[in-house]
């Protein structure tokens, strides 16, 4: 990383000004031009359904909460203001029950933001796909897990999931949503749809992504999308690129970091696959490392 690169970064994360203004000019601007905007889960059914109207414009708006619950919560505030809903994805690291069955309870969704092949591969240091892939049915039977045990506790639905990128992911070659491949364990633990599906992708006009500081989009504004009127539009936020939290995202930065420490060391030695790895010290017996006390 360089100088200017470490000045935007400390900027974005310690200094910007909220721009949860900005967010809410966005959503009003799409109403102003005739967008109805769903969620993910309510634009699949209407895929589904092949209740698609042709004639209408919709704006998918989905979140996935990385850091900052409490953000989200300020973005979903505006949502309800504005009468629109939305979907909402939280990590393991960022579940907030309450705000869970809220953002239900309020007419938007809310469900898992996976990632368990990714954290099998930092804890054993894997740096090889195959390596990565082999240990599949670890990941699908954490998965399993801890989707269950999000279920039982938000009494929610989670029939669509989001899988979390990570930087493991991009150094191995291999994304989480490798453990949702195939029909047979998506019907085994109920998922319908994993939000990088084919069959809901290829129903969108454009996605949009934001980023931070100083370019706060990926590749391009969604205002230009909605400017031109374009027919399906996606829309991806994540609530650290809005508002800044010192606190969480400084702990989030340290944890990159000593993550990152981790993964350079000797790769571990590899144990039996499907064997779940030992608790780490302090970890109730029976209880999975990765599922945050409650």
């Amino acid at each position: 990383m360089n100088l200017t690169s470490l000045r935007h970064r400390i900027y974005a994360d310690f200094l910007m000004p909220s721009r949860l203004g900005a967010y809410r000019r966005l959503l009003e601007l799409a109403l102003g031009a005739g967008y109805r905007v769903v969620s993910i889960e309510t634009f699949w059914q209407l895929i589904v359904g092949n209740a698609v109207d042709p004639g209408e414009r919709y704006l998918v708006l989905r979140h996935d909460v990385d850091t900052d619950p409490a953000t989200a919560r300020a973005m979903w505030a505006i949502e309800r203001g504005l009468g629109v809903e939305s979907s909402y994805y939280f990590r393991l690291s960022t579940t907030d029950l309450g705000l869970m069955r809220d953002i239900a309870e309020g007419g938007s969704h809310a469900s898992y933001h996976y990632e368990e092949l990714a954290t099998i591969a930092k804890q054993r240091r894997l740096r090889r796909a195959t390596d990565v892939l082999a240990h599949l049915p670890e990941a699908r039977a954490r998965f399993q897990e801890n989707l269950g045990r999000l279920r039982a506790s938000t009494g929610l639905p989670m029939r669509v999931v989001a899988s979390h990128g990570d930087f493991v992911n991009r150094a191995v070659g291999v994304a989480n949503r490798a453990i949702l491949e195939g029909p047979g364990f998506r019907h085994e633990v109920g998922v319908d749809l994993e939000v990088y599906d084919e069959a809901f992708v290829s129903q969108l006009t454009s996605r949009y992504s934001d980023t931070h500081h100083p370019r706060y989009w990926v590749s391009a504004d969604p205002q230009a999308g909605i400017a031109r009127g374009e027919a399906v539009i996606q829309v991806l936020v994540h609530p650290r690129h809005w508002r800044v939290h010192r606190l969480v995202n400084a702990a989030d930065d340290v944890r990159r970091v000593a993550e990152g420490l981790a993964y350079r060391l000797p790769s571990r030695p590899a144990d039996p696959i499907g064997r779940p790895p030992e608790p780490r010290p302090g970890t109730p017996p029976g209880r999975d490392p990765d599922v945050p006390a409650r």
